[in-house]
């Protein structure tokens, strides 16, 4: 790859590409100057902050931590205003889901969201060089909302990417078809409806982002379910759904919509409504690319039009973002290790409760790691139960690409299946009998030692159930040795699918935002166990 990408005309490129030249000096200076300025802290004092030189006496002196461990510490700062874990006081706090049940509420101080407009900075000067043509026109970006409430201590709590849209200078907000208040209408079907309507307005959009891919699928659903509504909004340049928004909302979306109804017409006239035939300028597509999201963003492939290129959008949570990628070609992104502290364990060494903790200069091509970090936020050795894989290298530093969350495996009679597994084997058996995927789960019912696939279709061809179970029965047979073994033995009962009415995926979707997933940082997993499921599908099956 261009080993100089960083450095040619951006300000904020050329001291990352210089750092990318020496990691491990780079990511001894960030975990120093994180422990200087937290030292005096309640966590600092604890753990001996102040004595601590390098990455071996950090290790040493605190523990691995997850938020559980962390969590009272984080009330403790936020309700009290004490120097718990961070000397900075959290400005806000990213509310994601957790594992016991409770939100976990991600201290956002004053450095981490500095650091967090930083990248973002340099990620949208990475993709103007990516393809200069996307940002001649307009941009339809979908976040979260940037304020979702308030906690009892008064802080605003909300999405990381939805801070980030509404702090945008005002230049660049005005390529935005959506403004940031859309975000925040708490109707779900009617915040969908109203961001259609607003991208309908602009012919001219050039630009697609959004962290899942599936969400552009959900947007041509609306799009088309609500055909004759929209058209006429356009036609007409109102909308009385409108109604139904706070005042700066509705005013907000007013202004923007106006009659055009030769665009109307031009619409009507067009057979299934697509992203290629509605806004025919698109060039760049910025989404996930990885894990289970691979499978949503082939059907938006098709619907785009040719000229459109597509970019990862890098490996990022609530938490921190982790990587900045470098052009659309390039798989996997440059760790953010100007900003933050990463330390890393193979995935067979973390699973079999044997950890080397390795600094990021110690990876190695094509590996496969659990991921921990410490942030500017007061996360310290913190892990993120994600493996990602070494891709390739940008002078000395590893790329890194997202694969799936650690939980992503199951093991009923000792197969450890994976995530990537199945979406292997579902892309295999999707690709032999024609299948448009809109959406898919496996779970693993431990009760009946057996594997059951709920799949839904973008059309209403179904093939034989038995057949298609077969089939990615015998590729999982294929991928996993042990999985063969099992069900060669009987120990493992043979793999059933059953087929799901269109919205099962998008139902499900709401329900874990409902549950206080992030909307735009939702990653749908693709295996589970049934104990661990919380949303039925049965209204959902097929007869």
């Amino acid at each position: 790859m261009d080993a100089e990408i960083l450095s040619c005309g951006d300000r904020d490129g050329r001291p990352v590409e210089r750092m990318a030249r020496r990691p491990a000096e780079t990511q001894e200076d960030v975990l120093r100057g994180l422990l200087f300025a937290n030292r005096h802290t309640r966590f600092g004092v604890e753990h001996g902050f102040a004595a601590i030189r390098d990455a071996a006496g950090f290790q040493a002196r605190v523990p691995v931590q997850d938020y559980e461990m962390l969590r009272p510490d984080i009330d403790a700062q936020r309700r009290t205003g004490a120097q718990a874990l961070t000397a900075e006081s959290p400005l806000s706090y990213a509310q994601t889901s957790g594992t016991t049940g409770a939100p976990k509420y991600i201290p956002l101080t004053p450095s981490m969201l500095a650091m967090l407009r930083a990248e973002q900075a340099l990620f949208s000067d990475l993709q103007f060089r990516a393809c200069p043509s996307a940002f001649a026109g307009k941009a339809l970006g979908i976040v979260g909302a940037a304020v979702e409430g308030r906690l009892d201590s008064g802080h605003a709590v909300g999405s990381v990417s939805g801070y980030l849209y509404d702090t945008l200078p005002a230049a660049v907000q005005s390529r935005y078809v959506v403004p940031s208040l859309v975000f925040g209408i708490s109707d779900y079907d009617l915040k969908y409806l109203v961001i259609v309507r607003l991208a309908l307005a602009e012919p001219n959009i050039r630009w697609l982002a959004s962290a899942n891919p599936s969400t552009f699928l959900h947007l041509l659903d609306v799009l088309n379910g609500q055909r004759e509504l929209l058209l006429d909004s356009v036609r007409t340049g109102t909308l009385d759904a409108l109604g139904a928004l706070d005042t700066p909302q509705r005013d907000a979306v007013a202004q923007r919509i106006r009659p055009d109804p030769a665009r109307a017409a031009r619409l009507d006239a067009e057979g299934i409504l697509t992203f290629a035939n509605v806004w025919p300028d698109i060039r760049l597509v910025t989404t996930w690319m990885g894990g289970s999201c691979g499978i949503a963003l082939e059907r938006v492939r098709a619907k785009l039009p040719p000229a459109a290129k597509v970019m990862e959008l890098g490996y990022q949570s609530s938490e921190f973002r982790g990587t900045i990628p470098l052009d659309a070609e390039t798989p996997g992104g440059l760790p953010t290790l100007h900003h933050h502290f990463f330390e890393f364990v193979a995935q067979a060494e973390w699973e079999a409760d044997r950890p080397e903790f390795l600094t990021l200069d110690r990876l190695e091509l094509h590996r496969r790691y659990y991921v921990l970090i410490t942030t500017a936020s007061g996360l310290y050795r913190y892990f993120m139960n994600d493996i990602v894989e070494v891709t390739g290298f940008f002078h000395r530093t590893p790329l890194l690409r997202f694969l799936q969350k650690g939980k992503g495996v199951t093991n009923l009679t000792g197969e450890k299946l994976y995530e990537t597994q199945i979406i292997d084997a579902m892309q295999n058996t999707a690709t032999r009998f024609s299948l448009a995927s809109l959406f898919f789960l496996l779970v693993a019912d431990a009760e009946n030692a057996t594997y059951r696939l709920w799949i839904e279709l973008d059309d209403d061809r179904h093939p034989e159930a038995h057949v298609v179970a077969a089939a990615i029965d015998h590729r999982l047979g294929e991928l996993n040795i042990e999985y063969r073994s099992k069900r060669a033995s009987g120990r493992l009962a043979p793999l059933t699918v059953a087929w799901l009415k269109r919205g099962a995926g998008e139902a499900y979707k709401v329900a874990c935002v409902h549950a206080g997933q992030r909307e735009g940082q939702f990653k749908p997993a693709v295996l589970q166990y049934r104990r661990d499921l919380r949303f039925s599908f049965d209204d959902y099956l097929m007869p």
